[in-house]
């Protein structure tokens, strides 16, 4: 198992303090264990909210439809398509 090698330190009031260390005990680890454990998780559902989402059949043909769609023509897509790039 590899050693951690960073501390991260906050500051929380006493019965916030208690009710982690409470959650550690039931769950039958240290309190560090148990307030990493936690923050990964949160960490992993805020990711998630922030890079999946979910659409019926209907909603999902309505989306690739769109990304399939050609682009209507705009100004500023004309000036992107029609400049050089600057590594040419």
């Amino acid at each position: 198992m590899a050693t951690a090698e960073k501390v991260m330190q906050f500051r929380l009031r006493n019965e916030e303090k208690e009710r982690i260390k409470r959650g550690a005990d039931l769950s039958g680890v240290k309190t560090s264990q148990f307030v990493l454990r936690a923050a990964l998780r949160e960490a992993e559902h805020v990711e998630a909210d922030q890079t999946n989402f979910v659409l019926d059949r209907d909603q999902f043909n309505a989306f690739m439809t769109a990304l399939d769609a050609t682009p209507a023509p705009n100004d500023a897509l004309n000036r992107l398509l029609h400049t050089a790039a600057s590594w040419d």
